[in-house]
C-alpha cells in the first residue's frame, strides 16, 4: 500500500488559483490550521466562516480526512499562528503566503464582519511571512472588489443576495 504524501488540484483550483502542482500533505495541513486559527481570532468560527472553508477546500479537491482532521476536529481558537507558520515550508506552485493571506481573509469576512481581532490575526500573520503592508492592502482591497462584483451581478440579474 502507497502512503499519499500529495493530493491534486480539481480544475477549479487551476482556475481560480492557477494552481499546476500537486499539493503536499504536510504543507496542506498547516496551511488549513493557519487559515482557521485566523479566521476563529476573534474567539469564534461563525457558521458561515466555517462553511465557506469547507466549500472553497471541497472544490479545490483538498481530500475529506484532511479537512476533518485540520478544520472540522482543529482548535483554532487556542492556537498559536505565529508557531503554526514556523514549522511550514513553502513548496508551493504559487505564492503560497499570499493566497493563504487571501483565503484567511475571505473566511474571515464570509459572516459579514471582518472583526479587528481578525484584521489584526491576519496582520500578524502577514509579518510573519515578510509579506509588505501594501501587498496586504491590495489583498484585503481584492477580496473587497469581488464582494462588490457579487452585489452588482445581484443586481444585475435581480436576485436577492444572502
Amino acid at each position: 500500500m502507497t502512503i499519499e504524501t500529495s493530493f491534486k488540484m480539481t480544475p477549479y483550483g487551476k482556475r481560480i488559483y492557477n494552481i499546476i502542482r500537486p499539493i503536499d500533505l504536510d504543507v496542506a495541513r498547516n496551511y488549513l490550521r493557519v487559515v482557521v486559527a485566523i479566521a476563529s481570532a476573534d474567539g469564534e468560527l461563525a457558521p458561515k466562516e466555517l462553511d465557506w472553508f469547507l466549500e472553497e477546500q471541497q472544490l479545490l479537491g483538498t481530500p475529506s480526512d484532511l479537512i476533518e482532521e485540520n478544520v472540522l476536529n482543529f482548535d483554532g481558537k487556542n492556537a498559536d499562528i505565529e508557531e503554526l507558520l514556523g514549522g511550514m515550508h513553502y513548496d508551493f506552485s504559487i505564492n503560497f503566503r499570499c493566497c493563504m493571506l487571501y483565503q484567511a481573509i475571505k473566511m474571515s469576512r464570509a459572516d459579514g464582519v471582518y472583526h479587528d481581532k481578525e484584521k489584526a490575526a491576519v496582520a500578524r500573520a502577514a509579518e510573519i511571512l515578510g509579506i509588505e503592508r501594501k501587498v496586504l492592502v491590495s489583498i484585503e482591497s481584492l477580496v473587497e472588489i469581488e464582494e462588490s462584483a457579487a452585489r452588482l451581478r445581484f443586481a444585475i440579474f435581480e436576485t436577492d443576495p444572502e
